[in-house]
């Protein structure tokens, strides 16, 4: 059983964002990882693309396993700006890790299964268990990512996409911005809420019959 499968039980170097980068991608996870070593075996960090679709898969495996989830979130983020919610390691208070506000909702199972309907296939009809492989649709923002990289490009020599995922459950769309710095190939999750948002309450998409299947 994959890290995963516990949580139902307790493309190319590039300068600017030509190309691939600056589209809607839909990226399959080809391999669960179950400890952070095989997450950096998995990952394509000079794809933000795969970095993103992983940040995901983290984030939903915190219900699963905290200290290993958390360590997969802490290998894919860079932590270069405080913020004030989700994720807050190295945050505005120094105080590293997860919310406590949040611990909650991952002992909740009205809550905890919320990460996995970002997941493509995940429904209310399957409990919000997405089919294999796992793939999660990333769409481009494009509005987002000049805004950022007007901030910060010149400046820093910091360059960033955002996509958004969208929730199969209530239709919730959370932002993930990525960067890397010039002279880097490697991207980093950069958003202090790509953590938080996920797990936005949407208890509204589930019928009775979904809540059933869950963590059948």
């Amino acid at each position: 059983m994959s890290l995963f499968d516990k949580i139902n039980s307790a493309f190319k170097k590039s300068d600017d964002l030509g190309g691939d980068f600056a589209l809607d991608r839909r990226i399959t996870l080809e391999k669960e990882p179950d400890d952070l070593e095989e997450l950096k075996a998995a990952v394509d960090v000079s794809d933000p693309g795969s970095v993103a679709a992983y940040w995901v898969y983290s984030v939903a495996c915190l219900s699963a396993d905290y200290d290993t989830g958390m360590s997969m979130m802490k290998y894919l983020f860079a932590d270069i700006e405080p913020y004030g919610r989700g994720f807050t390691e190295g945050g505005g208070a120094g105080r590293a890790g997860w919310d406590p506000y949040f611990n909650e909702r991952l002992r909740d199972d009205d809550y905890r299964w919320l990460p996995r309907a970002y997941f493509v296939g995940a429904a209310a009809d399957n409990g919000f268990n997405p089919p294999r492989p796992l793939a999660v649709d990333l769409h481009y923002n494009k509005t987002n990512t000049e805004t950022a990289n007007d901030q910060s490009l010149k400046a820093l020599g910091r360059l960033n996409v955002v996509y958004w995922v969208q929730s199969n459950a209530a239709g919730n769309k959370v932002n993930i911005t990525l960067s890397k710095f010039e002279g880097s190939d490697r991207w980093y999750v950069t958003s202090g809420n790509a953590s938080s948002g996920l797990f936005y309450d949407q208890r509204a998409g589930l019928t009775n019959e979904a809540r059933k299947k869950l963590y059948q």
